[in-house]
């Protein structure tokens, strides 16, 4: 059966991925607000602000690959340009079976999945491949990584130092190997906020960007200002207080 056309149909959740982000950030917000205080299993480490950092970081790396869905789903001709870029690319035959003749309008979600976007230089690489834009700078890019660290440190070794961790040469650790399997990566709230704030700002910047790179597109500026598309990269700009643009 053919899906009726909505806007809420070109994204995941029928929320536009800075309006969800939003969401989670100001939820995370509030996990982190209310900690428990004084906790004699808290006295050294900050439990929620360890699970909130591993939070936000899934929902940023989840934003940017909504982000990349809705803009293809929103104009799939652009699937076209990414596709001479990644030369195998290709679609599943129980893809198009699960969405039959609704193939076409769900492209966004079906490609999205297939790339990762869990590091700054993978971000990048797929949002210059749609639509010419690279979100992360050098600067920026170093920020990112030392998040990432921090996460899969709590991911995988309960927060702990290994030798290899320490031996990341792309994050200024600043730490004795001595640490290793001995000390911890410690996240307090002014920590978890810093980095919560930057990923914001993130998801913030890759919408701004986003947006401005569509509406410079011919396929964007051919639309009737009344056509769902169009209303569809309005509602991109969509946050939980704001409009971006």
């Amino acid at each position: 059966m053919e899906e009726k056309e909505s806007i809420q149909n070109f994204f995941v959740g029928k929320t536009s991925p800075f309006l969800l982000f939003d969401k989670a950030y100001h939820s995370l917000y509030y996990v982190v607000e209310n900690k428990i205080d004084n906790h004699r299993f808290s006295e050294e480490n900050n439990p929620a602000c360890e699970v909130a950092l591993i939070g936000i970081l899934a929902y940023f790396e989840a934003f940017c690959k909504h982000q990349f869905a809705a803009i293809i789903n929103i104009f799939p001709e652009l699937a076209i340009k990414f596709s001479e870029k990644r030369r195998n690319l290709q679609i599943d035959l129980f893809s198009v079976i699960s969405y039959q003749e609704n193939t076409f309008r769900n492209l966004g979600f079906i490609l999205a999945e297939k790339y990762d976007f869990g590091s700054a230089l993978s971000i990048n690489g797929n949002f210059r491949d749609l639509i010419a834009i690279t979100p992360f700078s050098k600067e920026r890019t170093i920020i990112f990584d030392e998040i990432v660290y921090k996460r899969n440190l709590l991911v995988h070794h309960g927060g702990y130092y290994t030798l290899q961790s320490l031996s990341n040469a792309r994050v200024d650790i600043r730490e004795h190997k001595t640490k290793a399997f001995k000390d911890n990566v410690k996240i307090e709230p002014s920590i978890y906020l810093e980095h919560a704030d930057f990923l914001f700002e993130m998801a913030l910047h890759i919408t701004e960007n986003t947006i401005d790179a569509i509406k410079e597109l011919e396929l964007y500026k051919s639309l009737d200002e009344e056509s769902l598309q169009v209303k569809a990269v309005d509602q991109l700009g969509v946050g939980l207080y704001d409009k971006i643009s």
